[in-house]
This record gives C-alpha cells, sequence and structure tokens, in this order.
C-alpha cells in the first residue's frame, strides 16, 4: 500500500477500518483545499458516497492504482 495521494481510478483503504472504497472524482485538484470523492468498493455505490478534504486523506492508503484492480 501506498501513502501517495490517490488519482481518479484507485482502489483505497480506510487504515482504521480495512474498509475499501474507489475514488471516483477530484473536486478542486489544482485549489488549496481539494476533496475526494469516495464510494464504497462493495454495497450501495450509487447511494453512498464520502467527501474527504486533504488534511483527513492520511487515514486512507492506496492499496492499487487505476488498472491495477478489477472490480468484483
Amino acid at each position: 500500500m501506498s501513502s501517495a495521494r490517490p488519482e481518479v481510478g484507485d482502489l483505497v483503504v480506510a487504515i482504521e477500518t480495512g474498509t475499501k472504497w474507489v475514488c471516483t472524482d477530484i473536486s478542486g485538484v489544482n485549489s488549496r483545499r481539494p476533496v475526494w470523492l469516495l464510494r464504497p468498493l462493495y454495497g450501495a455505490a450509487s447511494t453512498e458516497q464520502m467527501r474527504v478534504e486533504r488534511d483527513d486523506l492520511v487515514s486512507y492508503s492506496v492499496a492499487a492504482r487505476r488498472g491495477e484492480w478489477i472490480q468484483p
């Protein structure tokens, strides 16, 4: 796992819970306060989303880059 910032399509893991998420969008990429939009790998992907600000991103680790993993 990597501590690098996730990019769209990356699989990330919440460090504390082990929950897997997919990065679907990054708002304000060129701003000082970008926000990552994550959806769960399993479950209600269409209804459950989470917004993660840059300061909170340390709680997530990149498990696999886009193209290195497949949707179950």
